[in-house]
């Protein structure tokens, strides 16, 4: 998931605070500005409102959004109940009720029982809902299979079902009472009017004349339209019939199986995944919209794949422009992680209600309507959630401690879209860009959810820069072909951060404990490195050409690290051209000899950005 208005949020509000304490510094420095302490003391200061600007925002932020994106509060007892059976499929009904804004379902859910004890099962569903009706069948015992127990009138009543604030709760009988690895078939039909919550976990809207009705369920937030076990690690999977209204196409995720005139006003769209889905990457949009389709042919050109748009009608001829790269982004994708991973259904993009930001909903990404601008300022957008395919969507994460893993690599993609088309630079000007000057927490378990803008900046934006900073270590094959093999490994499946850096670290050969420790698990902060140097003949031999640099290196950051364990590329620049050293520096004072062969003219420490860090220059003590 993309919100750009949170990189430009956190900007602009950013600045605001910097001006204000930077104005605020020099009436307290007065005259002193003028003098070299003052100038130095307002350097100071800038820096000070960078890392303050931020903190100020995460107080701010929390005062006034309440809980709107927090990852649900289970208890122990809830957790350990959900934890008794493995969920396997769904068939899910849906009918709109558009005047009214509410909703009427049948889910059908296949479960397996994990224990012999399955007495009562714990499903997610929130309280605007109400479950009207529950049936039962234990398929084991009355030899009926799932498909067919769908479509029988026979189902048994539980002894009883209530409903929490988060759960759904039935008790079965003793008659149907699993044994472990025994399936069972849960009939839930529900109503109710589903709440807007989180980021915008479902809508009716009006947009220019039209009703559009949409869902955005990350994180836990799909209860409050359908009744599910909502943890990302328990993929099922799942069919989706939406009645919707004559004249409205009803969007899913997976194929579209066919679509049925009811003869009473209303047509049926019915979808099927054939690949595995968390609950939250299941979505629906449904309203007015302009349809085509383009055509991606897989890497080794064995298959090819439907690449299919929906469009507002009065988007359709800007959505074109600005969709248009979308199978070639395909292509480079699969060539650099390994083929697209749900080639046998489709890729696609959906217009839909929110209004600058995307969401990478399983082979069908929401996409904001003022996005579509019709000039492809916004590829990068394109290119992020296309890139959750692979890294969210079929590579999903265990838990919600992992977000990095699905945010930070599709931010990370970004860059590498623009590496393919503009090159080298314009990879480095991007990740260059996700550099604020300060992120809050660490990446790995952040203190809060990505509806908060500092911890949006440190998953998204410092996630990627730590992987640009792997990438820097490990170098372009092992990286890569690591990447692949991460990928491979963990296709449609879950994943956590030991998983990630146990394959980097399989390719790389060597540990990157210390790399995960400073940069994911432990660190917050950043190296200050200071720097000073001087130069001299090679072994006092005047006239031979040759010079020795002597480097002082010191660690002055004030963080909870005291030393940042990295190889550090040295660039001198001499009259000649430029000469690349790579050293390791694991001190907080190190002394460096380097040798070149034409004199000397400056030193530039990591010139192109592979370490997230401050850099000073000081004076060389003798």
């Amino acid at each position: 998931m993309i919100n750009p208005k949170y990189k430009r949020g956190t900007l602009l509000f950013t600045l605001g605070i910097f001006i204000n304490l930077i104005i605020s510094g020099l009436l307290f420095l007065g005259a002193g500005i003028l003098t070299k302490k003052g100038t130095n003391n307002s350097k100071e200061l800038i820096e000070i409102s960078k890392e303050k600007g931020i903190q100020v925002i995460e107080k701010v932020w929390d005062y006034y959004k309440g809980s709107a994106g927090d990852v649900r509060d289970d208890s122990e007892t809830e957790l350990n109940m959900v934890a008794m059976y493995d969920a396997i499929d769904y068939d899910l009904t849906l009918s709109f009720d558009i005047s009214n804004k509410s909703i009427t379902g049948t889910n059908f859910m296949q479960l397996r029982a994990e224990t012999d004890t399955l007495r009562t099962i714990y499903v997610n569903l929130y309280e605007n809902l109400t479950a009207n009706k529950v049936s039962v069948q234990n398929m084991m015992r009355t030899g009926i299979n799932y498909n067919e127990a769908r479509d029988i009138q026979n189902w048994f009543e539980p002894e009883s079902f209530t409903q929490t604030k988060n759960y759904l709760i039935i008790k079965l009988k003793d008659t149907d009472v699993p044994m472990k690895g025994d399936n069972l078939a849960l009939k839930i039909e529900y109503s109710g009017k589903p709440l807007k919550k989180g980021f915008d976990s479902f809508s009716f809207k009006e947009l220019y004349g039209n009703t559009y009705i949409y869902t955005l369920s990350e994180p836990t937030w799909g209860p409050v339209w359908w009744p599910s076990k909502d943890f990302p690690s328990d993929k099922a999977n799942i069919q989706i019939h939406l009645i919707v209204p004559t004249g409205m196409k009803g969007i899913s995720t997976g194929l579209l199986q066919d679509s049925i005139q009811n003869g009473d006003g209303t047509t049926t769209f019915n979808w099927k995944t054939n690949y595995p889905i968390a609950t939250y990457l299941v979505s629906i949009v449904v309203g007015k919209m302009s349809y085509w389709e383009d055509t991606y042919t897989s890497v080794d050109g064995t298959k090819q794949m439907p690449v299919v748009y929906y469009v507002f009608p009065r988007d359709s001829s800007k959505a074109r422009v600005d969709f248009k790269p979308t199978p070639e982004m395909i292509r480079y994708f699969s060539e650099t992680f390994g083929e697209y991973p749900f080639i046998d259904e489709k890729y696609g993009l959906a217009q839909f209600g929110w209004t600058s930001g995307a969401m990478e909903h399983q082979t069908i990404t929401s996409y904001g309507y003022l996005l579509v601008t019709g000039d492809n300022r916004y590829d990068f957008v394109n290119a992020h959630e296309l890139a959750h395919q692979w890294f969210g969507d079929a590579v999903t994460l265990k838990d919600w401690r992992n977000i990095w893993l699905n945010e930070g690599f599709a931010s990370y993609s970004e860059a590498l879209w623009m590496e393919h088309t503009g090159g080298k630079s314009a990879y480095i000007k991007h990740i260059k860009n996700f550099d604020y000057g300060y992120f809050s927490g660490t990446i790995y378990d952040p203190k809060g959810f990505i509806d908060n803008p500092a911890i949006y900046a440190t998953i998204y934006n410092k996630g990627a820069i730590v992987l640009h900073m792997l990438r820097g270590i490990m170098g372009d094959d092992k990286f890569f072909s690591a990447l692949k093999a991460y990928y491979e490994k963990y296709k449609y499946s879950n994943a956590e951060t030991k998983d990630f850096a146990a394959v980097m670290e399989e390719y790389y050969g060597s540990s990157l404990s210390d790399f995960f420790d400073q940069w994911v698990y432990k660190g917050t902060g950043r190296p200050k490195y200071e720097y000073s140097w001087k130069f001299e003949d090679f072994q006092g031999q005047k006239g031979s050409g040759k010079y020795t640099v002597r480097l002082m290196l010191k660690q002055v950051q004030k963080d909870d690290l005291d030393v940042y364990k990295m190889p550090m590329r040295i660039t001198i620049v001499t009259d000649t051209g430029d000469k690349e050293f790579t050293v390791y520096n694991d001190q907080r004072e190190q002394s460096i000899l380097l040798t070149v062969d034409a004199t000397p003219k400056e030193i530039i420490i990591d010139k192109d950005g592979w370490i997230l860090k401050k850099v000073a220059k000081g004076t060389y003590e003798k």
